[in-house]
């Protein structure tokens, strides 16, 4: 039983870290990242030509920010209940500790740099590592939570699943699906794992809030970017890269709904 729960927490976490890893804003951050830090040349990078350097920081930035992605949805899945800042402390501070050994590896003992001289010690690595993770929390929880800009508290009232979510607004939802006896809920702030009836959070979502495509997908009519379709099937394409699954008996409600043609 042990064994089957902890295959399938990270068979959750690598499945919410792929889909993480599909929305356009991290797509264009790890292309864009390795070259502009290649060019500043931070922590004594410079001393490399600019394709060295491009090497080592998109070899560092692609391994540090999948298995904080990966380390953060572990989280999530073990201690759901968790406030959004304290998950993302804890996870801070679990990934620097095992990125610390794993980039002294990369970098030194599989020779990715020239001077090991130039290496900074474990303990500015550990520290820089839990630093800049929380930092990436911090922004995620004060950029999606914070109030309109008249700072007026908002009117309407909030679907009663926020009580059991990070999110605290409607339109940072962007999906759910039912994953065994867990609702996965897709937000803004990452994935929300909550032990639930399907049909209990799709009534909590509220009324005229979001349409289901499928008995186990719900989505954010808000969040969907497009439609695909593939023979007879169909998929509504959401904010986040993931594509939702529409079945035929769904099929005329999402089309009245305006987000497809039948």
């Amino acid at each position: 039983m042990a064994k089957n729960t902890a295959l399938a927490i990270l068979s959750g976490a690598l499945s919410a870290t792929l889909q993480r890893m599909k929305h356009p804003t991290f797509r264009v951050a790890m292309l864009v990242s390795p070259v502009i830090l290649a060019v500043i040349g931070p922590f004594r990078s410079d001393i490399y030509d600019f394709w060295h350097a491009l090497i080592l920081w998109t070899a560092i930035i692609w391994i540090a920010t999948a298995l904080g992605m990966f380390n953060r949805s572990v989280t999530d899945l073990l201690l759901p209940k968790i406030g959004f800042l304290q998950g993302g402390l804890l996870s801070s501070v679990v990934f620097a500790a095992y990125l610390t050994p794993l980039m002294r590896w990369v970098a030194i003992d599989q020779g990715l740099i020239l001077s090991t001289e130039l290496y900074p010690s474990d303990l500015q690595v550990f520290l820089t590592a839990t630093f800049a993770s929380f930092a990436v929390a911090l922004v995620r929880f004060y950029l999606f939570h914070s109030k309109d800009a008249s700072g007026a508290a908002p009117t309407q009232v909030a679907p009663a699943i926020f009580d059991r979510i990070a999110a605290s607004r409607f339109d940072q939802i962007i999906r759910m699906t039912v994953n065994d006896h867990y609702v996965e809920i897709e937000t803004d702030l990452g994935q929300e794992r909550i032990l639930m009836r399907f049909a209990d959070a799709v009534r909590e979502m509220g009324e005229g809030n979001g349409i289901l495509t499928h008995r186990s997908h719900w989505v954010n009519s808000e969040a969907v970017t497009g439609c695909r379709k593939e023979g007879t099937k169909m998929f509504l394409l959401m904010r986040d890269g993931y594509e939702v699954p529409v079945s035929k008996t769904y099929r005329s409600r999402v089309a009245d709904a305006g987000l497809a043609e039948d």
